[in-house]
């Protein structure tokens, strides 16, 4: 918890009577893990306020997380940006030291030290552009709405007639069921990588791959002190190796995927959000949020949206087959925008969609792609068949797609992919 100026009577009735409103659905059930009581699990074998350098890892500049819950976090201020809603960080992991500052400057209403939950590194205190959330503010109204879904809690005690010490901007990860053990909340994964055979493979934000379907495993990122957590991947064609790039712009390459150069340790405008490789498997790109793009191999520069202002950030790429090579990039809007020989089939831009889209993929020729929103709704253009899709069903968020025979793959955040042939 991190103390905001102590309001005045009147405003804490006001702000009260609000919160009742906002929060008068009754809580979850105790087999959920999202309850007002519950809290967050210890570290196994660490003292709160002292752990290691290695267990934690660097989401954002204010936010040093327990590396576990650390892709929880990055997708969940993914959804926020993409939603509209300004959200961020104020501070994750509290050392020992700052919880002994904290309890001095604010007293009774700052955890005793030892005993926050930010010293596990798995408390997060939010703030917008004003400052600390309240509970009128869009983005407690956001995380209120969302943030079950990726394991994030607002406990009882900080909610209006619970302790006295009401703390909008205060959230708690319990995706592992928390001290009341409930059903876990699988928030980490951030891409999938199809197989030519059938199978496919899915990557977790630290670098985790699982095979399945028959896909072979050539190994993962997940034993190494990654700089940045991991935000997508891409196989080869023959489906013998694939590639990891992670937001700094590192890439980690397995199997027979060839390693052509990286973004890692270079100054970058915006985080990487997602690669594609050429058609000859000899080089990649990858784009960053703002639509600048990088080449590596014999992957040519057909041009960027990088210093040119988009209406929503980009998400994804993909490439195309037709020569001499070419690639599409998507924002989340469902803007599109085509480069070389990446034909425009058409667009979401500037057309109101339920969900903002998370992803794209493209049809072996080129002649079409499909673009997929975050609760399952699929956008088909050009010769891409529409087979099917997740949205108005009740699923955890897509996290993105690829191509898969005839049709197309998609994976939650929670690891579930859905098949659509």
């Amino acid at each position: 918890m991190r103390r905001a100026p102590r309001p005045t009577l009147a405003s804490v009735a006001i702000a009260a009577i609000a919160a009742l409103l906002l929060t008068g659905a009754p809580p979850a059930s105790a087999a959920s893990a999202i309850h007002p009581d519950n809290r967050p699990t210890p570290v196994p074998g660490r003292s709160n306020g002292q752990l290691h350098p290695t267990d934690l890892i660097t989401v954002q500049a204010r936010c040093v997380a327990y590396r576990p819950v650390a892709t929880s976090i990055a997708l969940m201020l993914e959804a926020a940006r993409h939603d509209g809603v300004d959200l961020d960080t104020t501070e994750c992991y509290r050392p020992y030291d700052g919880q002994v500052e904290e309890r001095a400057a604010w007293g009774v209403c700052a955890a005793k030290p030892g005993t926050s939950q930010h010293g596990w590194g798995k408390a997060i205190d939010f703030r917008d552009r004003r400052g600390g959330l309240t509970f009128a503010s869009p983005g407690f109204k956001w995380l209120q709405a969302n943030a079950a879904a990726y394991g994030w809690n607002h406990p009882g005690w900080a909610r209006p007639g619970g302790s006295g010490c009401d703390e909008p901007w205060h959230w708690e990860w319990v995706g592992d069921g928390g001290v009341m053990g409930g059903d876990p909340i699988k928030a980490d994964v951030t891409d999938v990588m199809t197989h030519p055979a059938g199978g496919w493979w899915t990557v977790t934000g630290l670098g985790l791959v699982q095979a399945a379907g028959g896909a072979p495993s050539f190994g993962d990122a997940s034993t190494l002190p990654l700089n940045g957590l991991i935000v997508g991947g891409t196989a080869t064609a023959d489906g013998g190796g694939y590639w990891l790039v992670a937001g700094d712009g590192g890439v980690f390459a397995y199997g027979n995927a060839p390693f052509f150069g990286s973004m890692g340790g270079q100054a970058l405008n915006k985080p990487i959000v997602g690669m594609a490789t050429t058609p000859t498997g000899g080089g990649y790109w990858l784009v960053a949020s703002d639509g600048g793009v990088f080449s590596f191999g014999d992957a040519a520069f057909f041009g960027s949206m990088g210093g040119t202002p988009l209406n929503r950030p980009a998400v994804g790429m993909a490439s195309s087959s037709a020569a001499p090579g070419g690639y599409w990039l998507v924002a989340s809007d469902g803007g599109i925008f085509a480069f070389g020989s990446a034909g425009f089939h058409g667009s979401m831009g500037g057309t109101p969609i339920n969900k903002p889209v998370v992803g794209m993929a493209a049809v072996s020729d080129g002649s079409g792609y499909w673009m997929v929103a975050r609760d399952g709704g699929i956008f088909a253009f050009g010769s891409a068949g529409f087979r099917g899709s997740l949205g108005g069903q009740s699923t955890a968020p897509v996290a993105g797609m690829v191509p898969a025979g005839s049709g197309y793959r998609l994976v939650a955040i929670d690891g579930t992919v859905t098949t659509f042939a």
